[in-house]
């Protein structure tokens, strides 16, 4: 009865259903997944805008770059349970992607291009996923040169989530769990951040560049 009557002060304050998150935040955390609300966020945003300085974006990745991550960072995961999680990734990934929105903005730093995730075979092809994303015009991408300084995304990765039914929010990595905020004042820190990462960035036509010198490097290798 308490969450009806929180959903209907939230229509008549015109929260955009900001009252309802806040009241998951303070009185139901214990059972909330962060993971499952930002997939939640991903499929309702208009335009989702991210940095990631370390890894390949989750939505960009190849089933084999997943895996490999996936394994690395979670070492107590028995086979099957990393193919389902894989799995679960490529679904959302494709559902997002499959359709005219979200609009998606992606700055990924060098040191991202530059790990060898499960070897030059797999970095090869996930690059040239990269590359076809581009070409295809879904996806916007700029990559960030790893000498860039000062360099306003060390902090570490986030994302920018943005729709016309509900408050701009941010989502912010860390090393146990994922934290999500719509607070306006952190909203415009973070949208600060990203528009200075962005602003040291390589174009998306030198970014593409880029990627197909990297490509023909992994498959020397």
């Amino acid at each position: 009865m308490q969450s009806v009557d929180v959903r209907k002060a939230d229509k008549a304050l015109k929260a955009n259903g900001r009252l309802v998150r806040l009241h998951k935040e303070l009185y139901e955390q214990g059972t909330m997944d962060w993971l499952d609300n930002l997939e939640r966020l991903q499929r309702e945003a208009e335009i989702i805008r991210e940095w990631q300085p370390d890894l390949i974006p989750g939505i960009l990745q190849t089933e084999d770059y997943a895996r490999a991550v996936v394994a690395a960072t979670s070492p107590w995961r028995t086979p099957d349970s990393v193919d389902r999680k894989v799995q679960a990734r490529m679904r959302h990934a494709a559902r997002l992607l499959g359709e005219p929105t979200p609009h998606y903005h992606a700055l990924i730093d060098d040191a991202a291009i530059m790990r060898p995730v499960g070897g030059p075979g797999v970095m090869a092809a996930q690059l040239r996923a990269l590359v076809d994303h581009v070409r295809e015009g879904r996806v916007m991408l700029q990559c960030h040169p790893f000498d860039a300084w000062p360099h306003a995304g060390l902090a570490g990765a986030f994302s920018l989530l943005s729709s016309a039914s509900a408050p701009e929010t941010v989502h912010v990595d860390s090393v146990y769990r994922g934290q999500q905020t719509d607070t306006p004042q952190t909203v415009r820190q973070f949208t600060l951040s990203f528009l200075r990462i962005q602003a040291s960035s390589r174009t998306p036509q030198d970014t593409v560049a880029y990627l197909k010198g990297k490509i023909e490097e992994y498959e020397r290798t």
